[in-house]
């Protein structure tokens, strides 16, 4: 298990999100037409680099006038969409306040706190909406939407290690155990201290 927080923590933020840590991370679903044309380039006379379903969910990376350039959710292909064939369903919480606020765990621990603002910061959204104490000594974490869809699992899977090492850290070394939820609000990550040492089971999704 990795011991190093804070080092775990900045390399949380440089690998959350591959090649879009500026972007701002909407969701939008493809609405008004059965097939929609994903595009090199903010015009139609750019070449068309494939093509997007109705009701497939898109991420906004950028946008340029009308055009948005988004990445596909189901083909992880990139490209541009015109905006009025979107319809936004989830927005990114791209926030001032999101950098400046309590990052969820500044009654556990303000070092990591300041750790997961900058991240936060870093991404332009919060990964973590809420953090419970389920029992002496369980941790309970739910991940906002626009990280669980965001990020890697990788990064997923390094994020709850170090929330891991925090909440151990926090009771003194005893053992603990900590969950990541999913966004069915079922365990998709979790660790548990067991007599050989800790355990880590992750959802097949």
């Amino acid at each position: 298990m990795i011991r190093n927080t804070s080092a775990l923590a900045l390399l949380l933020g440089l690998t959350v999100i591959h090649g879009a840590a500026a972007a701002p991370g909407d969701i939008h679903v493809v609405t008004n037409a059965d097939l929609v044309n994903l595009r090199a380039g903010p015009s139609d006379d750019t070449n068309v680099r494939g093509r997007v379903n109705e009701g497939d969910e898109v991420i906004e990376l950028q946008r340029e006038g009308n055009w948005v350039g988004v990445r596909v959710l189901p083909t992880g292909e990139e490209g541009w969409i015109y905006g009025g064939l979107l319809e936004t369903k989830v927005r990114s919480g791209l926030d001032p306040t999101v950098q400046a606020g309590d990052a969820g765990f500044m009654q556990l621990s303000e070092e990591f706190d300041l750790l997961m603002r900058d991240i936060n910061s870093k991404l332009g959204f919060p990964v973590v909406s809420t953090v419970a104490q389920i029992a002496d000594n369980a941790l309970q974490v739910t991940p906002t939407p626009q990280w669980l869809v965001n990020g890697s699992r990788e990064a997923h899977i390094m994020a709850t290690a170090a929330i891991y090492q925090m909440w151990k850290n926090r009771q003194n070394m005893a053992p603990v155990s900590v969950s990541m939820l999913d966004a069915a609000g079922e365990d998709y990550i979790r660790i548990d201290d067991e007599p050989n040492g800790p355990s880590m089971s992750v959802a097949i999704p």
